[in-house]
C-alpha cells in the first residue's frame, strides 16, 4: 500500500491514507512511514496506549458482532465484526469527497464501497491475499464472514488487482465477473554493493524474514535440514517472535544437534531498513507449508525481498512459488514442503557449488535492478488509476 501511496504522490494526487493501530511492535515502523507524509495518514479507532477508551469501545464492538454474526448479518453486524474500525473508517471516508477510494483490505472494503457511494466516487480493490481462501474448512466462522464480505462487496469495485497470478484466477473462477489485474509486490530498486566471492570458509548464512515468527512456517523443516549437510550453516531469522516460540525453536535446535550460535534471532527493523539487512546472507528462504488455499496461492513479499537484494532463493513447492520458479528458473531451487531431505539437497548443493552461489546472488540482483521492481510494476498501477479517471 505504501508503494502505491508514494507512487500517487509523484503523480500528483491528493491522497488520503485512514488507517488504525496494527500491534505494538509496529508503531514505531508505522510512524517513520507517516513521518515521510504526516498531511497524509489519518489514524481511527485509537490505540491501547494514548487513546485506550476509542481503542477498548471498537474492540468490544466487533467482539459483540462477531458472535451477532451467528444470528444476523444486517445491521453492519457482519462490517464491524469484519473490521474493528469499520464505524470510524466510514465516517471519515465519507467525509473525504474524492474521485477513487481503494481498499487494501478485506475489512477495509465496506467502509470504501459505502463512501464511494455517498461520494458518486469509484472504487478500488487490491487483494494481497485471497480471504475466503486462508481457511481449512467452508464450515469455519471466518470462512461464512470473508465470504459473505467478499460476495457482498466485490460486484462494486470498479477495478480489481491481486498480489500473485494465481490469487488473481481463484478470484476469477470464485467470481468471473471480476478481472483481476496481477501486480507483484515488488519493491524500489536499491543500490548495494556487488558480492564479488564466496567466502567458503564462512558458515553458509540463511536468512528467513516474517512480520512474525512462529509454527507452519517451515522454520522446523530448515532447521531439519541443516542437520542433514555437512557444511556448517547459519539459520537468521528476522520478524517478532513470542517467548513461547523462540523457546520451541531454540529446543528444537537443541534435539537436532545444532549449535547454539547456529540460530539467531534479528528484532524486526524498518521496512527500508531490510534491503541493507538482507543483503549480508547468502540464501533467502521461501518456506510455506501451505496449511490453506491462501498460502499456498499467494507469492509473498520474501521472494521479491531476495532478489532485489541478491539472494540465492531456496523455495517450497507451493502452488505459486512453483509457478514463479518455472518462470524464472535461475533465481532458486525449488524443494518439497514437507521433505526435510529435499530441502538439505538444495542447501546442499549450494555449499558445495560457490561458484553457482555466487552466480545466482549476482543474476538475482541484477533481475531486481532490470525487471522484477516497483519503477516497472508502477506502471501497471499507473495505467489502472488514469484508466479511472477517463472511465
Amino acid at each position: 500500500m505504501v508503494k502505491e501511496v508514494e507512487t500517487l504522490i509523484k503523480l500528483g494526487y491528493q491522497v488520503k491514507v485512514i488507517c488504525c493501530f496494527y500491534q505494538e511492535w509496529a508503531r514505531e515502523f508505522d510512524q517513520e512511514i507517516v513521518n515521510r507524509n504526516k498531511d497524509v495518514y489519518i489514524y481511527c479507532g485509537g490505540d491501547p496506549v494514548n487513546e485506550k477508551l476509542s481503542y477498548y469501545k471498537t474492540r468490544l464492538r466487533q467482539k459483540t458482532s462477531w458472535r451477532l454474526f451467528n444470528y444476523t448479518k444486517a445491521f453492519g453486524i457482519s462490517e464491524n465484526a469484519i473490521s474493528r474500525t469499520h464505524t470510524e473508517a466510514l465516517a471519515t471516508a465519507r467525509s473525504i469527497k474524492t474521485d477513487l477510494y481503494i481498499a487494501h483490505n478485506l475489512g477495509a472494503l465496506p467502509a470504501a464501497v459505502m463512501a464511494a457511494k455517498f461520494n458518486g466516487a469509484k472504487v478500488g480493490y487490491d487483494a494481497e491475499d485471497m480471504h475466503s481462501g486462508q481457511f481449512k474448512t467452508k464450515t469455519e466462522k471466518g470462512y461464512l464472514l470473508n465470504k459473505f464480505i467478499e460476495e457482498k462487496y466485490f460486484p462494486h469495485t470498479n477495478y480489481f488487482t491481486a498480489a500473485s497470478p494465481l490469487i488473481a484466477q481463484h478470484y476469477k473462477q470464485a467470481y468471473p465477473y471480476l478481472n483481476p489485474i496481477v501486480i507483484n509486490n515488488v519493491f524500489p530498486r536499491i543500490d548495494l554493493p556487488v558480492e564479488s566471492k564466496i567466502h567458503v570458509t564462512q558458515p553458509l548464512k540463511l536468512f528467513w524474514f516474517s512480520q512474525t515468527i512462529g509454527v507452519e512456517r517451515g522454520i522446523e523443516n530448515i532447521i531439519g535440514a541443516m542437520t542433514l549437510i555437512t557444511k556448517q550453516a547459519e539459520l537468521h531469522l528476522l520478524g517478532n517472535c513470542s517467548d513461547e516460540d523462540k523457546l520451541m525453536i531454540t529446543d528444537l535446535a537443541k534435539y537436532n544437534h545444532l549449535a547454539t550460535d547456529q540460530i539467531h534471532f534479528h528484532q524486526p527493523i524498518a521496512p527500508d531498513e531490510l534491503f541493507k539487512f538482507a543483503a549480508r546472507f547468502d540464501i533467502g528462504m521461501a518456506t510455506e507449508t501451505a496449511p490453506n488455499l491462501n498460502r499456498d496461492i499467494c507469492l509473498t513479499n520474501k521472494i521479491f525481498t531476495y532478489i532485489q537484494t541478491g539472494l540465492a532463493i531456496i523455495a517450497s513447492d507451493t502452488q505459486a512459488q512453483r509457478l514463479f520458479l518455472e518462470q524464472y528458473p535461475a533465481t532458486g531451487s525449488l524443494y518439497q514442503k514437507e521433505d526435510i531431505t529435499s530441502l538439505a539437497n538444495c542447501i546442499l548443493e549450494y555449499a558445495q557449488n560457490p561458484e553457482k552461489l555466487l552466480q545466482t546472488k549476482q543474476m538475482n540482483y541484477q533481475l531486481g535492478q532490470t525487471q522484477l521492481n516497483w519503477e516497472n510494476e508502477s506502471k501497471i498501477f499507473r495505467r489502472i488509476i488514469e484508466s479511472q479517471e477517463s472511465g
